[in-house]
Parts: structure tokens; C-alpha cells; sequence
């Protein structure tokens, strides 16, 4: 491994409140969310429109396959990308592709001969998305001290959500028009609006996105990263292929699959299909605002609150909130589609406006309590990764996973769309999927310990690297070592272990 890339080291504590303003993990948690904002967020409200803003669902449908396709190739790989190129290029670049797609649908927009040019951007997003969540997810994680890591998640998931309300609202008040000329699509004013703060973001990202190395954590302790140098190349990709072995991860895979799966849904089933452009965007601006706001009190009231219990009993009663939320709103889906017969080649007509009254109210309740569900999810799903390790190495990876396979569960959901499968078979595979998850998770919930450590606790089952852990805490005079008994570290040695 080389040294910490393009910063100085770091003692080993410091005055916090001396540490300059780009150096606090707190601040750089708030930059990743404001490079996010301007890329995945407006990107979201983009798809919020319904058929990705343009015309031809089968091409918007072929578009979103192919990003996850390629954003589950490479958000694998992201990790590792992220150990060996640090954040500032992954960011700065992940944004740049954000604006290269959305001036490709453009064109697509407006002569059909660019439809494959769309899907080519789509497939760059998917390497430049990848990029770009893989070091979000690491910074977000590893730079909050353990009883932060929810309050770091839903700050960043908020800010980020603002890209797709303020997008929401632009394209609902570029579209709006009277009654009998109510926009069919959107106009070419929203895209270079959207064009211009991608572009924007992916300056800001390369200004003020600084290496793990010089980041400091609230409590003044630096964060431990040694970024790797290319020779290491080798040794990054065997630890890639461990993930598909590892425990936690594989036990997760469900979540972590339905995790997206419902977008294609969500977004065409519900929104694409049964609104007018101005309503679509209003209602994709209220879908992210809600989402938003529930994973920023979801993380930092309900599973950082020491009220609702030690790590171990959070990560159990967060998963039985999240579930039954979860379940509640494909319930909810359910009634609404088999009771109005709303489906493909079946939609309403004309299509619904925000102002038909109770016509309008119980489908826009329903796409609300889908953004609901779906950042309660989301924050879960990080939280967890979060409590499994602290280590940012180890957390690149795990992240890379999550966004990978994340994403390979999105492009299967895609192509089904693109498919022809009918949204009220959609709608039954995202219900399967969304009890599918439950018992895995479940089993990971159980081994989430009141504390974690800066070592991957699956290492624990190995008495070498729990030595070590304990020799090191033990030479650096750690207060919580010497406080422990030894029958409680050999407890929680043993605790730690999977079987």
C-alpha cells in the first residue's frame, strides 16, 4: 500500500474545533450531498417525468437497463477504484457523466435517430454513477463516528433529494399550460437547466472533495486510510471476489436487490403512466422531498437514538419499522391497481392533473408513500453496512457491493419493463421481493454488536486479527480497552463470530 494520496498525514487526534472547514468528516458528508444534488438528485427528477423525460417508453425502458447493467459491473468494482484513486476523481468524474446523459435524452427528445446515442450515455452513467455512490457511500460511512453513521446517511440522502424536488418543481412550472394544451412531454428548457447544474457539480466536486487522509472524525480522530498504490491493483480485485463469499454480504443480497428493483415500478407504473407532464413533475418533486425528510428523521431519531435501544436491539426494531412500512405500501399498490384496472395500453384518459380532485388524491398518495418506503429502506440498508465495519477499505468494498448488485436488481427490473410485462405483474414480483428480504436481513440484525471497531468484525472469527486489534488497543493506552474485563473481550470476541 502507498501512503495517504494528496494529503498530509494526520496525527493521531486533534482539536476538532481547530481542524479547517473541508478537513471535518461532518462538512465533507455535506459536499458529497451537494455533488449528489446536482447529479443523481436532478437525474431522479429526470426520471420522476415518466419515460425519462422523452417519448418512447420502450427506449426510456432500454436506457434505464442498460445504465444498471453497466452500474452493476462497475459498482463492484468501485471499491477498489475508490482505494486507488481516492474521491475528488470518482466524484468530480461520476457527476460529469450525469450531464452527458441528460444532453443526450435531450437530443433523443427531439429527432429519434439519437435514441441510441441516449443509450450509449445511459451505459457511461452506469460506469460514472458507479464511481460516484462508491465514494459517496464510503464517505458517508466511514467519516461519522458509530453513533452517527444514521444522522450522516439521512443529512446526505435530504440534501441530495433537494436535486430531484427543485427539479420536480422546475419541469412542473416549465410544462404547465392550460387544460386542452396540457404538455404530453417536457420542454428542452428543463434539460439545459439540468445540463448546466451537473456540469456545475462536477467543478464543485473536483474543488472541494479532499482525500480519506486528511479527513477528521467529531471527536478528533483522523481517518484511517492508506490509499493503494497501482502495484496493489492485484490484491484489490482478490478482495472484490471475496465479497461473493462473504457472509454479511451474501445474507444482505435480497435487501440489496429490492432495494431498487422497484423504480421501474414506481416510476412507470404509477407516475409514467397515469399523469400529465406538469402533474408528474410536482408529484416526483413531493415523492424526494418525502423521502428526504423521512431518512434524515428515520437515521438520526429512531436508529441513532440510544432510546430506542444499545446497536443490537436498533438494528432488530429498525428492520421490523422498515419492514412493516414496506409491506404496507405494496398492500396499499395492490388495491389501487387491481381496483382501477390501470395498466398497460389501459391508462387513464385523459391523463390525471393535480387539480381533478379526488381522482388525483389517491394515486399521489400512493407514489408518496413509495417515497416514503423507499428511503426507509435505503437508510436501513446503509446503516447496517455501517455497523458491520468502520474500516473506510473495508467499507469501499461492501459499498461496491450494495451499489452493484443494487444496481443488477435495477436492470433486471428494467428490462422486464422494456419487456412488455404488465405493471400489475410488476407490481406482485415487488411485493415477493419485498418479504423476501426480511428473514436474511434478519440474521444479519442479530449479529450487530453495541460496538464496532476499525477491523472487519468477520475477521473476528480469526484469533490473529482479534490479537492484533487487542495489542494495538492495549499499546495505545485505549480507555474503553482498559475498561474491559478480560471475560468480556473474549465474550465479545466470540459473540462477533458467524457460524
Amino acid at each position: 500500500r502507498g501512503g495517504g494520496g494528496d494529503g498530509d498525514e494526520s496525527p493521531d487526534y486533534v482539536d476538532y474545533n481547530s481542524v479547517s472547514f473541508l478537513r471535518k468528516g461532518f462538512n465533507q458528508n455535506i459536499v458529497a450531498g451537494m455533488v449528489a444534488f446536482t447529479g443523481p438528485g436532478l437525474f431522479n427528477a429526470m426520471n420522476g417525468l415518466g419515460n425519462a423525460g422523452g417519448s418512447d417508453p420502450k427506449i426510456a425502458a432500454t436506457m434505464n437497463a442498460t445504465l444498471y447493467a453497466t452500474f452493476s459491473i462497475f459498482g463492484v468494482l468501485s471499491g477498489s477504484l475508490f482505494n486507488i484513486l481516492g474521491t475528488k476523481i470518482l466524484m468530480s468524474f461520476g457527476s460529469l457523466t450525469y450531464a452527458f446523459y441528460a444532453i443526450s435524452v435531450y437530443l433523443w427528445g427531439t429527432d429519434e435517430k439519437y435514441a441510441s446515442m441516449a443509450i450509449i450515455a445511459a451505459a457511461i452513467l452506469g460506469l460514472g454513477a458507479a464511481c460516484l455512490w462508491g465514494a459517496q457511500g464510503t464517505m458517508t460511512l466511514s467519516y461519522a463516528l458509530e453513533p452517527q453513521k444514521g444522522l450522516f446517511f439521512g443529512l446526505f440522502w435530504l440534501i441530495f433529494n433537494m436535486g430531484g424536488v427543485m427539479g420536480g418543481f422546475i419541469s412542473m412550472g416549465i410544462n404547465m399550460a392550460p387544460d386542452e394544451e396540457r404538455a404530453t412531454s417536457v420542454s428542452p428548457a428543463t434539460y439545459f437547466t439540468f445540463c448546466v447544474l451537473m456540469i456545475a457539480g462536477s467543478i464543485f466536486a473536483f474543488i472541494f472533495v479532499i482525500s480519506p487522509s486528511r479527513v477528521v472524525k467529531a471527536d478528533g480522530s483522523p481517518v484511517k486510510f492508506d490509499q493503494t498504490d497501482k502495484s496493489g491493483t492485484v490484491g484489490e480485485l482478490k478482495e472484490i471476489v471475496k465479497l461473493f463469499g462473504n457472509k454479511y454480504m451474501l445474507l444482505l443480497t435480497p435487501l440489496i436487490i429490492q432495494s431498487n428493483w422497484f423504480y421501474a415500478y414506481e416510476f412507470g407504473g404509477i407516475n409514467g403512466l397515469l399523469f400529465d407532464a406538469p402533474t408528474r413533475g410536482l408529484n416526483s418533486a413531493l415523492y424526494w422531498a418525502i423521502s428526504g425528510i423521512s431518512s434524515y428523521v428515520c437515521g438520526t431519531y429512531y436508529l441513532d437514538s440510544e432510546a430506542v435501544g444499545g446497536r443490537h436491539k436498533r438494528a432488530i426494531r429498525g428492520l421490523a419499522l422498515v419492514s412493516i412500512i414496506n409491506l404496507g405500501q405494496w398492500v396499499y399498490a395492490v388495491l389501487y391497481q387491481f381496483s382501477t384496472g390501470y395498466d398497460k395500453g389501459n391508462p387513464p384518459d385523459p391523463p390525471i392533473n393535480y387539480a381533478d380532485g379526488g381522482t388525483y388524491m389517491a394515486p399521489m398518495l400512493l407514489f408518496m408513500y413509495c417515497g416514503l418506503a423507499d428511503s426507509l429502506v435505503q437508510t436501513y440498508a446503509y446503516w447496517i453496512i455501517g455497523a458491520i465495519s468502520n474500516s473506510p477499505s473495508t467499507l469501499s468494498r461492501y459499498v461496491g457491493y450494495y451499489k452493484g448488485v443494487q444496481s443488477f436488481g435495477g436492470a433486471l427490473s428494467w428490462i422486464i419493463e422494456a419487456g412488455g410485462t404488465s405493471y400489475r405483474t410488476q407490481l406482485l414480483i415487488c411485493s415477493y421481493l419485498a418479504a423476501l428480504f426480511i428473514p436474511p436481513t434478519y440474521l444479519v440484525a442479530k449479529l450487530v454488536q453495541d460496538k464496532g471497531n476499525d477491523v472487519d468484525e468477520e475477521d473476528f472469527a480469526n484469533n490473529d486479527a482479534y490479537d492484533g486489534y487487542t495489542k494495538s488497543r492495549r499499546d495505545n493506552n485505549d480507555d474503553d480497552y482498559s475498561r474491559d474485563s478480560e471475560s468480556e473481550r473474549r465474550r465479545n470476541k466470540k459473540s462477533s463470530r458467524i457460524t
